[in-house]
């Protein structure tokens, strides 16, 4: 088994140098549920995306979870400190506290501009990051839509917004994309959203919906 020390939660294990063909990235509903497999492997199982909660049954039966990557805060460490001795630790570096929203705009909207990892990984990880997100995209973006029609200082208003730099910003994003590609982003948000009301969050799901809106608006 190994641990892995991490604040947020990783989708991947590029920083410790593990290769994506030797571990499979399972859910934490898929670990609940696990059977031994009929054959042994050296394929790990990464839980991607929640942390370990150590119970008795785990502590007791080390031998059943050899080949798991489990992920757990630096304040549950002293949690597995009589059974540290059977695992291997890993400390993730990885900080993600300073990424904001408008580092995912900003490579959305550039045709030249690719998703950085560490910027993916927050907003693809985290479901209410992710839910942050499609509010502050969807409210970008219906600014941006109303100045085809009304002047900055009727939407600020309408909007209880002070009239400060985002409009500054939505009059050049009106500049550059047009209401049909605004509308269809509109639409995909609203597919997205309604679709975490009834399914948990899926990191895939993440990722899809970032591939598909750069997809509409990057120019």
């Amino acid at each position: 088994m190994k641990l892995i020390v991490t604040e947020n939660l990783l989708s991947d294990l590029e920083e410790f140098g593990i290769s994506e063909k030797n571990y499979i990235k399972i859910s934490n509903y898929e670990f609940n549920n696990y059977d031994t497999p009929l054959f042994d492997t050296d394929v790990f199982n990464f839980v991607y995306d929640d942390f370990l909660q150590i119970t008795d049954e785990i502590k007791s039966n080390l031998n059943f979870y050899k080949n798991f990557i489990f992920q757990i805060k630096k304040s549950n460490l002293i949690k597995f400190s009589d059974i540290s001795q059977n695992i291997e630790i890993l400390y993730s570096n990885f900080k993600i506290d300073s990424i904001n929203p408008w580092d995912l705009t900003n490579c959305i909207y550039n045709i030249k501009k690719n998703y950085e990892h560490k910027v993916l990984q927050k907003y693809t990880n985290d479901e209410n990051a992710f839910k942050s997100f499609l509010t502050y995209l969807a409210k970008e973006l219906v600014r941006v839509k109303l100045m085809y029609n009304f002047d900055e200082y009727f939407i600020s208003k309408h909007l209880n917004e002070k009239l400060d730099y985002k409009y500054k910003d939505s009059i050049s994003k009106k500049n550059k994309i047009n209401e049909i590609q605004i509308n269809k982003s509109l639409i995909l948000i609203n597919k997205v959203e309604n679709n975490l009301m009834f399914n948990n969050f899926d990191a895939v799901v993440a990722k899809r919906f970032l591939i598909a809106i750069k997809k509409i608006l990057e120019t």
